[in-house]
């Protein structure tokens, strides 16, 4: 689901070729999902008309019940992965606190995205002008990432430090 879910996501933020989403389908079933409209979505070729490849898709992620997001959902859902993806280590810091800055970046203003733009962008920020403290940086980035994610009733894998 993971991959559906993330293709959802780059739909709603017009980032998802539209082409790519039956091979998507196609290697969701192979995963062991099913739904009518995944099934019929999966049987298109990428050069079908995207408005019905993009209908399908949606209908298929609505029937498995997690529909496309919206946008602002989709910067949220975004922001969430890669405080995930640095704590696990998929991604590296500098790669998660620059891509957590972007995504709240288009969140809706409010002083909690404000305030996570400042702090992502001043860790970020950091990290390249001193390079002598990095271990102490992405320690803070860390705990910053844990922090995120606990706000959104996240799980955090422990120890975070």
């Amino acid at each position: 689901m993971d991959r559906l879910r993330r293709a959802a996501v780059k739909l709603a933020l017009g980032e998802q070729p539209t082409e790519d989403l039956p091979m998507i389908a196609a290697l969701a079933l192979a995963d062991g999902l099913d739904s009518p409209a995944l099934v019929e979505l999966a049987g298109l070729s990428r050069r079908d008309p995207p408005t019905d490849i993009r209908d399908l898709f949606v209908q298929a992620v609505a029937e498995l019940g997690f529909p496309v997001p919206g946008v602002e959902e989709a910067w949220r859902e975004r922001m969430l992965e890669a405080a995930k993806g640095m704590l696990s280590g998929s991604l590296t810091h500098y790669e998660a606190s620059s891509e957590i800055y972007w995504c709240a970046c288009h969140l809706e203003r409010t002083d909690t995205a404000t305030e996570l733009v400042n702090l992502f962008i001043g860790l970020w920020s950091n990290w390249e002008d001193w390079p002598d403290q990095r271990a102490s940086i992405e320690r803070d980035m860390r705990l910053a990432a844990a922090d995120l994610l606990r706000s959104h009733g996240e799980q955090v894998p422990e120890p975070v430090a």
